[in-house]
Parts: C-alpha cells; structure tokens; sequence
C-alpha cells in the first residue's frame, strides 16, 4: 500500500501518462477508444487521491499506452 504522499505524487504523473497515450491514439485514428479512457481517467483522477485511485489511474494508463500501440501498429496513423 502507497503512502497518501507517495499517492499524491503519482497521480499526476499517472494522468499525464494517460493523455499522452490517449493524444497518440486520438491522432491515430482511435477517437472512441481515446474518449472512453479520458473518461474513465477524468473519473478517478476528480475522485479520492488514495491507493484504490492509484491502482485505477495505472489501469487506464495501462491500456491507453497499449490501445495507443496496437492502433499504430496497424498503421492507422491519420496526424492531425
């Protein structure tokens, strides 16, 4: 278990690394996906700053990193 400190640290550079990835796949030619998990990431990060959040938060960057990946792997790079 994280130390409230250590949560508090984090977070933002969890939510940072979700809006890199989800830009990546906006750009990419993923929207729906990218909208979903800006969401869902918008939703914790607003919430309780605690471990439960944490664990959440690094879900999302996760799979926004990996969905960000697969949709350039299959060349759909469409720059804005």
């Amino acid at each position: 278990m994280l130390p409230e400190s250590s949560v508090a640290e984090a977070l933002p550079r969890l939510y940072r690394r979700v809006l890199d990835a989800v830009e990546v796949l906006e750009r990419s030619g993923g929207r729906a996906e990218a909208t979903r998990l800006r969401h869902a990431a918008v939703k914790v990060y607003s919430g309780a700053w605690d471990a439960k959040s944490h664990r959440r938060l690094e879900e999302i960057a996760n799979r926004a990193e990996l969905a960000a990946e697969e949709q350039e792997r299959r060349g759909g790079s469409h720059a804005a």
